[in-house]
C-alpha cells in the first residue's frame, strides 16, 4: 500500500490551474507595478527610454545623462527616481554600483529632482552647476518658491547664486540658516516668557 502511494503521487497529473493562477497573479503584480512607474515617470517629467519600463533601458539613460549641467542633473534624478520605482526589492543598490554612483549622491540626485524639476529655465540657468543646485537643497519649498518668483529668499538673490562661488554659497546659505534657527529660538522663548505671564496673572486673579 506504501508503493501504491508513491505510485499515486507520481502519476499525479500537474496543477496546471494552480500554474496559471501564479502565473496571473505574477502578471497582475508586473502590470501595477509597471503602471507605478509610468505614473511617477509623467509626475517627474521623465520620459521613459523607448517608451519602457525596462530597469536596464533606464538604467543605460541616466549613464548618458551623468553630465554636469543643471538640467541633466535633474534627468539623472527624474531617471533615478523612477529607476528605483521599476527596481524589484533589493535590485536598486547594485544598479548605481554599476553607474558608479554612492546611495548619498543619488540621494540628492533624487531630491534635486523633486525640488526643482518643474521649476523655470531661467531660475536653473542661473543656478548653473550641479554643486550649486546640491547647496541648494537645504532651502525650504516655500523658500525656492520665493526665490523663483521674486529672485529672492532671505537674503539671498538669485543673481548671488549666479556670482558666488559653490564655497561662498555654503557659506551664505549656512549663514542664512543659523540666523533662521537664532529667530526661531528667540520667538519660542518669547512666546514661553508670555505663557508664564498668563499663568501669573490667572493665579494672581485666582487668589
Amino acid at each position: 500500500s506504501a508503493n501504491k502511494g508513491v505510485d499515486a503521487v507520481e502519476l499525479q497529473p500537474l496543477d496546471e490551474q494552480g500554474l496559471l493562477a501564479t502565473h496571473n497573479r505574477m502578471a497582475v503584480l508586473h502590470s501595477a507595478q509597471e503602471a507605478s512607474v509610468r505614473a511617477l515617470a509623467v509626475q517627474l517629467g521623465y520620459q521613459l527610454p523607448a517608451d519602457c519600463t525596462d530597469p536596464d533601458l533606464i538604467q543605460r539613460d541616466i549613464a548618458a545623462n551623468m553630465r554636469r549641467s543643471v538640467e541633466a542633473c535633474l534627468e539623472v534624478g527624474r531617471g533615478l527616481s523612477v529607476l528605483k520605482a521599476a527596481c524589484e526589492h533589493g535590485q536598486f543598490l547594485p544598479r548605481l554600483e554599476v553607474l558608479g554612483l554612492e546611495p548619498g549622491v543619488a540621494q540628492r540626485f533624487m531630491q534635486a529632482a523633486a525640488k526643482f524639476a518643474n521649476r523655470s529655465a531661467p531660475m536653473l540657468k542661473t543656478i548653473g552647476s550641479q554643486s550649486k543646485l546640491f547647496e541648494l537643497l537645504i532651502l525650504k519649498d516655500d523658500e525656492i518658491d520665493e526665490l523663483e518668483l521674486s529672485g529672492q529668499t532671505g537674503e539671498l538673490t538669485l543673481d548671488d547664486v549666479a556670482s558666488m562661488s559653490v564655497k561662498e554659497l555654503r557659506a551664505a546659505l549656512r549663514e542664512s540658516r543659523e540666523r533662521y534657527s537664532a529667530q526661531g529660538e528667540v520667538m519660542a522663548r518669547k512666546n514661553l516668557e508670555l505663557d508664564e505671564t498668563r499663568q501669573q496673572l490667572e493665579q494672581t486673579r485666582r487668589s
